[in-house]
């Protein structure tokens, strides 16, 4: 079995979770758009690709999916899971099993306002959130809402360009920092975070919630499984509604706990930065979707792991690695390379 996990990144150690499900001669083929990519240390192959906003990009993994004879693909970058969920019936033709949301998921996750009309239409607890600055201020005036504010871009990811803001001057600033942003109100209250995984039909196989400890440029830095039935609830919930919708696979949510009130803020369509806490606790993700490649059936495991287990994140030093024309990686030799390939990555 040939594994694909495109835009790799700094997230080697998902590769090594799923090495540990794999055989002799079955192999982890890794992409990027540098070959200084740590994450590629932990494959058998990596390819440095087009960026994603090419015309080449797409083909470019299409073209490594015959020439490796790839059985499965999922990425772990969101402009990425956006190209590749339109292109879904070409990785398909190829024999490949995508683990891929569909392209109305996409729409749905990527876009904050979407996301948040969707949310709200399903009756789910959102922060509320407006598109036009002076709707939002008009909301201010008449109470609906109150500082402090978050300001962030409608299509944006991670934490880049996110704001608080406590008074109607940074809101204007902050709104016109780069086009096409949407003001929310900051929710108070433990944040945490859950895990879904759904299978090839979009039925829910796995909920696991977790609690944020220690965050530092919006990458969680400590968090911890926890067994929290309003969680679990909307997890689950949330999970047969992205289902219906066309998603596969890991669905990462980021969620508040504001009373007994679960609020959903973001919703990430791949495997998201928490996920080594659900690994740890029990919960192994890789496993599931490698038995989904194989066509094998996978028994539900809701809220089957074990709370109280704390994930930590620590740097770890990887030697640079050069990459043949044909993929092949060889050891760097410089020390250059050894700085640059430095990682972030989890460990038990």
């Amino acid at each position: 079995m040939n594994i694909l996990i495109s835009c790799i990144g700094k997230r080697g150690y998902l590769a090594d979770y799923f090495r540990a499900h794999l055989g002799p001669g079955d192999r982890i083929i890794g992409t990027s758009n540098t070959r200084w990519t740590p994450g590629f240390a932990s494959c058998d192959k990596a390819f440095v690709l087009p960026d994603i906003d090419t015309p080449e990009h797409i083909p470019a993994i299409l073209d490594i999916c015959k020439q490796e004879k790839v059985d499965g693909l999922f990425s772990l970058f969101d402009p990425d899971v956006e190209a590749l969920s339109r292109n879904l019936n070409a990785v398909r033709s190829l024999g490949v099993v995508p683990i891929v949301c569909s392209a109305e998921v996409s729409r749905v996750c990527f876009d904050k306002w979407q996301t948040y009309l969707f949310l709200r239409e399903h009756q789910f607890k959102v922060p509320t959130t407006f598109i036009d600055l002076e709707e939002a201020k008009e909301a201010l005036r008449r109470g609906v809402i109150a500082f402090p504010l978050v300001v962030k871009p409608r299509y944006g990811y991670g934490t880049r360009h996110t704001f608080f803001t406590r008074d109607i001057e940074q809101l204007d600033a902050f709104f016109h920092y780069v086009p096409d942003m949407v003001v929310q109100q900051a929710i108070l209250g433990s944040e945490h975070n859950m895990d879904l995984c759904l299978d090839l039909d979009g039925e829910v196989i796995a909920v696991v919630a977790e609690r944020k400890f220690e965050r530092h440029g919006g990458e969680t830095e400590q968090a911890e499984a926890v067994h929290e039935p309003r969680l679990m609830e909307a997890g689950l919930r949330l999970g047969r509604t992205m289902g219906a919708l066309g998603h596969v696979g890991p669905l990462d949510v980021d969620v508040f706990l504001q009373g007994d009130t679960a609020v959903i803020l973001e919703l990430n369509p791949r495997f998201g930065g928490m996920y080594p806490t659900a690994h740890l606790a029990g919960a192994d993700f890789p496993r599931m979707v490698l038995k989904m490649i194989r066509g094998e059936p996978v028994r539900p495991c809701i809220g089957d792991y074990r709370a109280g287990v704390r994930m930590m994140k620590s740097y770890l030093i990887v030697n640079g690695h050069r990459l043949s024309s044909d993929g092949h990686i060889h050891d760097g030799q410089d020390d250059a390379s050894k700085l640059e390939s430095t990682g972030f990555h989890s460990t038990v």
